[in-house]
């Protein structure tokens, strides 16, 4: 990272705050929970098939987000991203209608994925070497973290000087498509409009040459999509349902719980970025290092199940589960060249990967919020909870078979590599 030049690091700065702003307004549910429920007047099961908007559009634009990736420049696809969530969240400021509140996340999902994804994730993967990727995205991670730490705690304060809820929401929204349009201006300037160097142009005339059937017989391709699904919906399902777990389990103040949640969702991911990915760059095989993080998100789940009468060391382990989280949402992607993924296939195929590993992200939320409506009606709202703990555990299994293929892989292409290497000098 410190070898950037300004133009460079200005780069990777656009790239890593536009995702940081993509994934924080239409996931406000995150640390917002019970306020969102209060001012928009909805239930749990509302807010399932809200957050299932997004997701469910998401999921089904990430081929697209390929396919774009592929084909245009990324200044064209990060500034039409920026520009659409400026309209969008001025719409979303202005509305409490359930109907539009949907439409407006259908519509966060498609300029989220379509535009952004494979753009994002194509652009930070060229910035730096194989030696170096699980620094850089962790560092973009981290740089992230830091964007949404600094509007989450703005939005706290706007929230708390505010006459009334629904005002504090309505300048939240505000608040976020000001900054919004500030990195769509920077976007204009410092992005590149076309390929900055022949070996740019040589990746991009490759990847329009892919095909998706290219992306599909490579095994690396399954492998990641495996490790990356049970990765995922681990920080996405924690970070949805850990604040008001805190809140109609634990007991503590809806304010507290947002604190907790933003340090959980942004104030670790600066942790786990630049430690994770740092960490991660010395495993030889990373496939091992995920290994041990999903074996650890097992036992602290359990752990939390345990410990719900004992509030201060149920919400320490929360905190672990998000630092271990954050760390293997921030570095899956580093592990491509592993898996046997060259980098003029990186649109494509973060694409299909992406459009199978995050289905549960608009599967599961609709369910959890009626398992958590049935059991508030039961009177036991901690049943619920740990009924969705458990899908959490089963899917932190599937992401520990994937860990093990991965390493299988990364020692194949490593000992095809050193085959290849005796057989020249020979």
């Amino acid at each position: 990272m410190g070898k950037f030049g300004f133009r460079k690091l200005m780069i990777f700065i656009i790239l890593s705050a536009t995702v940081a702003i993509a994934y924080q307004i239409p996931y406000l549910r995150y640390t917002f929970y019970d306020q969102m429920m209060e001012v928009l007047k909805l239930n749990n099961t509302q807010m399932g098939i809200m957050a299932t908007a997004v997701s469910l559009t998401s999921t089904l634009c990430y081929p697209i987000g390929g396919f774009f990736a592929s084909r245009f420049s990324i200044r064209s696809l990060i500034c039409i991203t920026l520009a659409a969530f400026v309209g969008l969240t001025v719409w979303y400021a202005f509305t409490t209608n359930y109907i539009m509140l949907l439409i407006i996340h259908v519509l966060y999902g498609f300029f989220g994925i379509a535009t952004l994804w494979s753009a994002y994730l194509s652009g930070i993967r060229k910035l730096g070497t194989q030696d170096n990727q699980s620094t850089l995205f962790g560092s973009s991670e981290a740089t992230r973290g830091i964007v949404q730490t600094v509007l989450g705690f703005a939005f706290l304060g706007v929230m708390g000087i505010s006459l009334t809820p629904q005002i504090g929401f309505r300048w939240l929204l505000l608040v976020s498509a000001g900054v919004t349009a500030v990195f769509l201006f920077l976007a204009l300037i410092y992005l590149p409009k076309g390929q900055s160097t022949d070996e740019d142009t040589s990746v991009q005339e490759q990847s329009e040459k892919c095909s998706w059937m290219d992306v599909l017989k490579n095994k690396g391709v399954w492998i990641l999509t495996i490790m990356i699904m049970g990765a995922y919906t681990i920080w996405s399902m924690g970070n949805g349902y850990l604040t008001t777990y805190t809140v109609q389990v634990l007991n503590i103040s809806p304010s507290l719980a947002s604190t907790l949640g933003i340090v959980r969702s942004y104030i670790i991911v600066f942790l786990a970025g630049f430690l994770g990915g740092w960490v991660l760059d010395r495993f030889t095989f990373k496939g091992k290092a995920f290994l041990i993080m999903f074996s650890t998100v097992i036992i602290a789940y359990l752990g939390v199940m345990l410990t719900n009468k004992l509030i201060p060391i149920c919400i320490g382990i929360t905190l672990v589960l998000a630092f271990i989280a954050n760390v293997m949402k921030s570095t899956y992607w580093s592990t491509m060249d592993q898996a046997g993924i060259p980098v003029y296939m990186t649109p494509l195929a973060t694409g299909v990967i992406s459009f199978i590993a995050f289905m549960p992200d608009f599967a599961l939320p609709p369910i959890f919020g009626a398992i958590l409506d049935k059991a508030a009606a039961a009177g036991n709202i901690a049943s619920g909870f740990n009924m969705i703990f458990l899908i959490i555990i089963a899917f932190s299994v599937m992401g520990i078979v994937g860990s093990i293929l991965l390493t299988r892989r990364t020692q194949k292409i490593n000992s095809e590599k050193e085959l290849l290497v005796e057989e020249t000098v020979g």
